[in-house]
């Protein structure tokens, strides 16, 4: 294995690595004491906890008027392509993800608020779902050309949506919002590198992401609208892949817990899994519960285990006092 020599250095010297790192985070500082830059920061705070766009007067600036974006991102472009390429072994204060057609740096996230910019290298892509978030997203367009379409709902169903489309031919300048509930930018094509400066805001207490079938409209998928609760999903599925019988009452426990229903359905499951008396009392319980949003559909799953699993009906019977 052939080892670069600065690579080999690092092994015997760690200096040169801190030293390029602090060059970096001046870099930072640099941009901050840019005109505008701190007051981007800061507001991006702010609307990260709800404030509203016009009580923040850079970053209204930034995503619906005209030259403002440009300048900052300018600015901050300039300050670290200039440390980075003075300090190759430092590590930029973002995180940046690629994946061969995209770049997505993260500039800054506060609350429910994250800034970011985004980069798409030219050519055509299938857009075969779209996918409905509970959020709001503000597009300031930097450089680049690509065509596109604006797709809304306008009739939703249970099991499908039907929607409209609008073509739009995205150019620098171009400055869009949209509520990405109903709607949501679809980029089909790019004839030269796509850059776009992004901030997205999810709903306070966000409803779960709908994926819907682009041709059909039919309904797909979805998944938690809270990153929390995504993890806590993770964590549950997890648990029960590992055949963890001594996680069952935790498990049940956030069934019968209030919030998000898919979360509580799937622990409901989980916990019969691992071990049906647990589940199926959390089941039982949640059944019974006048005005639970779960309580249909556990009621039609309590019954269906007791006509397929009589033990099920023996021990409820049990339950209940002489």
């Amino acid at each position: 294995m052939q080892v670069h020599p600065d690579i080999a250095a690092l092994r015997s010297d760690r200096a040169p690595q801190r030293e390029a790192q602090t060059l970096i985070l001046a870099a930072r500082n640099a941009w901050a004491a840019e005109e505008g830059a701190s007051e981007l920061l800061a507001e991006l705070e702010a609307y990260g906890e709800g404030a509203p766009l016009e009580a923040c007067p850079v970053l209204e600036a930034v995503f619906t008027g005209q030259g403002e974006a440009e300048r900052l991102m300018h600015a901050l472009v300039k300050h670290y392509c200039k440390a980075i390429a003075e300090n190759p072994l430092g590590h930029p204060p973002f995180r940046i993800g690629f994946n061969g057609v995209s770049t997505s740096i993260l500039l800054g996230r506060s609350g429910r608020a994250q800034m970011m910019l985004q980069a798409r290298e030219p050519g055509t892509f299938d857009n075969p779902s779209y996918i409905l978030p509970d959020a709001t997203r503000l597009d300031a367009v930097l450089a680049g050309e690509a065509q596109g379409r604006i797709v809304r709902r306008v009739v939703r169903g249970e099991t499908a949506c039907r929607f409209d489309e609008e073509v739009v031919a995205l150019r620098a300048g171009g400055r869009y919002a949209f509520d990405l509930s109903s709607e949501s930018l679809m980029i089909d094509v790019v004839d030269t590198r796509f850059v776009v400066l992004r901030l997205m805001r999810t709903a306070e207490n966000p409803a779960p992401a709908r994926e819907y079938c682009a041709e059909t409209g039919a309904f797909l998928h979805q998944c938690a609208g809270n990153i929390a609760t995504s993890r806590l999903e993770a964590l549950i599925a997890t648990l029960g892949r590992m055949g963890r019988e001594d996680a069952a009452p935790a498990i049940a426990a956030i069934a019968l817990d209030e919030g998000d229903s898919s979360l509580r359905w799937q622990a409901v499951r989980e916990a019969l899994s691992l071990d049906s008396k647990t589940g199926f009392a959390a089941l039982a319980e949640i059944a019974a519960r006048a005005g639970d949003p779960l309580a249909a559909n556990a009621g039609a799953l309590r019954a269906q285990l007791c006509e397929t699993y009589p033990q099920f009906a023996q021990w409820e019977a049990r339950q209940c006092p002489a």
